[in-house]
This record gives structure tokens, C-alpha cells and sequence, in this order.
């Protein structure tokens, strides 16, 4: 008979955030999965409305069991103070995509794309200013030339 320690040891083992999330990436890689598959699917040189999503369903759900794995298996880190949520960065984030919602149908999407970069930025308190705005300019001509140039979507790059 078990002493009970292992029970104890599993529950802190499931209990890790790399097997929650990576159950997680599973279950929403299924879930993404089912509901595309009742689109048509064609083939890889014609593909379907439900190609893609079956596809990046697929490939989240295998890497959300892969890190499941990986993290039921390897030694737990040890948690120190530096861990814990910053609520610094939480507000950055969420205030870089309210400027982003707010910025894209306004003044279009460079400036929507560089406002969230520079503000989602500051959450970090390690990048500094210079950095922040390169990276800026950076990712918006990179998602205009994907969105405007590569897909053809009828974004404009800078609203007057």
C-alpha cells in the first residue's frame, strides 16, 4: 500500500502552470479543431475554409501536450519573489491594446501598431525609450507590408 505521498506529489506535479497551460493549448487546439472541421478542408495545393484552422488547431494542441510533458516531467523551479505578477506589466499590456482598438480605425494601423508596441513596452521597466520606438517602427512596417502588401486586406497605413 502507498503512504499517500505520491498522491500528494502527482496533485503538486498537475498543479504546476506548464501542465495547466499546456492542457490548456490542448484543449483549445481540440476544441479550434472540431469546430473548423465542419468546414471543408480541400488539399494542400487547394486548400478550404477549415485548412488552416484544422492545421493551427493541430499544431496547438500538440505543442500544448508537449509542454504538458515536458513540465510533469522536469524538476519544479524553485518560486521566488521575482514571480509573482507584476501588475505594472498587466496594466501596459491591456493599456497598449486599448490604444491599439482605439488608435486602428482613427488613425490607421502604423500608428495603431506603434502605439501598442511603445506602450505594452513600458511594462517591463528593462527596455529603454530608444529601443521601444525601434522595435516600434520595426513591427508596424512589418505588419503593414503582411497585412496591406502580403493579404491585400484594405487597411490604411496612416489615416489623415
Amino acid at each position: 500500500m502507498s503512504d499517500g505521498s505520491g498522491g500528494a506529489s502527482l496533485a503538486r506535479r498537475l498543479a504546476r502552470p506548464g501542465v495547466i497551460g499546456g492542457a490548456l493549448a490542448l484543449a483549445i487546439g481540440l476544441w479550434v479543431m472540431t469546430e473548423a472541421s465542419g468546414y471543408p478542408l480541400g488539399t494542400a495545393r487547394r486548400m478550404g475554409p477549415g485548412y488552416f484552422p484544422v492545421l493551427l488547431g493541430g499544431l496547438m494542441a500538440v505543442l500544448g501536450t508537449a509542454l504538458a510533458l515536458a513540465s510533469l516531467g522536469g524538476r519544479e523551479a524553485p518560486r521566488g519573489d521575482d514571480e509573482r505578477a507584476d501588475p505594472r506589466a498587466l496594466v501596459a499590456v491591456l493599456a497598449g491594446l486599448a490604444a491599439f482598438a482605439l488608435l486602428l480605425p482613427r488613425a490607421g494601423l502604423v500608428p495603431a501598431v506603434a502605439g501598442l508596441v511603445v506602450i505594452a513596452a513600458q511594462g517591463s521597466g528593462q527596455m529603454r525609450p530608444l529601443g521601444a520606438v525601434v522595435l516600434a517602427v520595426v513591427l508596424a512596417a512589418l505588419a503593414w507590408a503582411i497585412f496591406r502588401m502580403g493579404l491585400g486586406l484594405p487597411l490604411p497605413a496612416f489615416r489623415l
